[in-house]
């Protein structure tokens, strides 16, 4: 059993061990910053070992991939590149995306059944191992010539382990679990804010370290950082699952129910009591579900599916929708942004790396001054902050699409200033409108649809981006700002139930 404690407990702490609350905030980090340290480079050096042994092209002339001013013959070279390293990313992707699909039909009963540290753990110990097989590659490269494929297989075991579906679920759940209703919404931004602290400093470093060291050596300091937040889970990390919440921070509608539930048991008679007493243990025990019994899936769609008063069960699915949209987005954006900005803008890794660290501060800015004075000076609700942060989006998107000049890049930067808003406020109004106990299972399903997005996204974008190659590389940023608007409009969906129910949710979604 784990042992229960109570938010009040924590709040009674003294600053100085105050910290200690927090977590799950240092593993994200080191989690994000080796991904992004090595993010830029990898990609870099999969390119160069696809014209050295794949294309078998000089290295005079693959080098020369990555410098700002080349020749008509090395954007010739480029391009043709271009396809087949775009259909490796989608492979990887792909693959990526298929054993975290299947995961999420269980990850939320596992969380809440068998508590949220050993899922952090186990999908740690995947990212450890495929780290480490990428850094036995890329050291092989420096000595041989390696087929660059290889480090498509490298994604093996953090793949088969559930990957960042498996690692988000339980992050978020303890986030959930050591929360309450009034302290969620700036957990959930702190944790955006160091989210954003890891890609701006990673992507800040990487060039620097990758043009003092070798992409072998940034590799494998990313391979220690990532065992290192493994081990810190391991030996450090509390299990959150038993931390439950005051009466006082539960909202009226758990209040009754507890007041309910314990009239009940007042009320029961002695013969009823004695009845139960005399069962025998085989009649009242039942069987623990296996691992992959069906009986997690049932559970998790019966809570999912579950009719909730003042149309709750409408706004999940709402923000579950517009959360895939979003993700969808993403997971194809990924695949070609580095290759679109090297085709349009002919970007080097150094100025591809400080275009990222300045993408990501922006919205780490707008973020803190956004929510801060406009959730807190100005009580702006977090359903509100959801549709700016979707504006600024559609904003952003349609300056990439336009764009042809280099600034034109860091114009689209400016408008998605409020962009990082969304997915704090999102995951917020999710766990204020449902109990402790269901977290998990909604973050699963939402996960799930989530986990769909990659095998749709990522061919859908690569299409887009071979396609439009000779013509207009940016013109995938379009699809992108009309699958916003969609988003936009399932959130203003939920403003619109909000207004509905405007004294249930006054609280709630405040």
């Amino acid at each position: 059993m784990v042992e229960k404690a109570s938010l009040s407990q924590l709040k009674s702490l003294k600053w100085g061990r105050l910290f200690n609350m927090f977590y799950i905030e240092p593993v994200v980090f080191m989690l994000i910053f080796s991904h992004v340290l090595t993010g830029t480079i990898m990609r870099n050096q999969l390119i160069y070992q696809t014209c050295t042994v794949i294309f078998q092209y000089n290295e005079t002339d693959c080098k020369l991939l990555d410098s700002k001013n080349t020749s008509t013959e090395i954007q010739a070279i480029e391009t043709e590149l271009q396809s087949y390293v775009a259909n490796m990313f989608l492979i990887r992707t792909l693959f990526e995306s298929i054993v975290p699909a299947i995961c999420g039909l269980f990850i939320g009963s596992w969380s809440d059944r068998y508590g949220r540290k050993p899922l952090l753990v186990v999908s740690m110990i995947g990212f450890s191992a495929s780290s480490l097989v990428t850094s036995v590659i890329c050291w092989m490269s420096s000595y041989y010539m390696v087929n660059p494929w290889w480090y498509t297989l490298a994604a093996v075991p953090h793949s088969l382990l559930g990957g960042m579906c498996v690692f988000y679920v339980a992050a978020s759940c303890f986030i959930s679990d050591t929360t309450d209703i009034k302290t969620r919404p700036y957990r959930m931004m702190f944790i955006e804010v160091i989210v954003f602290v890891a890609l701006t400093s990673g992507s800040l470093l990487s060039s620097f370290l990758y043009a003092a060291t070798s992409a072998a050596f940034v590799q494998s300091l990313s391979c220690l950082m990532i065992v290192l937040a493994t081990l810190f889970i391991v030996f450090y990390l509390p299990e959150s699952l038993g931390m439950l919440q005051d009466n006082e921070d539960l909202p009226e509608i758990q209040k009754d129910a507890v007041v309910s539930i314990t009239i009940s048991e007042q009320q029961l008679n002695v013969s009823e009591k004695s009845e139960k007493l005399s069962e025998k243990p085989s009649q009242v025990e039942k069987s623990e579900p296996g691992l992959f019994s069906l009986k997690h899936v049932k559970d998790m769609f019966s809570t999912c599916l579950k009719r909730r008063e003042n149309n709750a069960h409408t706004i999940i699915w709402l923000v579950t929708l517009a959360g895939f949209v979003s993700i969808f987005v993403g997971d194809g954006v990924m695949t070609v942004m580095y290759l679109f900005v090297r085709q349009q803008f002919h970007m080097t890794v150094r100025e591809y790396t400080i275009f990222e660290t300045v993408s990501q501060s922006v919205p780490m800015l707008g973020a803190l001054v956004g929510f801060l004075i406009l959730k807190k000076v100005f009580g702006v609700s977090v359903v509100a902050l959801a549709l700016l942060s979707l504006v600024s989006e559609i904003l952003s998107s349609l300056a990439r699409g336009f764009a042809f000049l280099y600034w034109h890049l860091y114009l689209s930067v400016v408008l998605g200033v409020f962009r990082s808003i969304q997915g704090p406020m999102c995951r917020t109004i999710v766990s204020n409108i449902v109990p402790a106990s269901d977290t998990g299972k909604l973050f699963a399903i939402g996960n799930i649809v989530q986990s769909v997005a990659p095998f749709v996204a990522a061919p859908l974008y690569t299409a887009i981006y071979k396609g439009s190659l000779a013509s207009n590389p940016g013109a995938f940023n379009f699809l992108s700002a009309a699958l916003y608007l969609i988003s936009f409009i399932l959130i203003g969906c939920v403003l619109r139930i909000k207004f509905q129910h405007r004294t249930f949710y006054a609280k709630l979604l405040k």
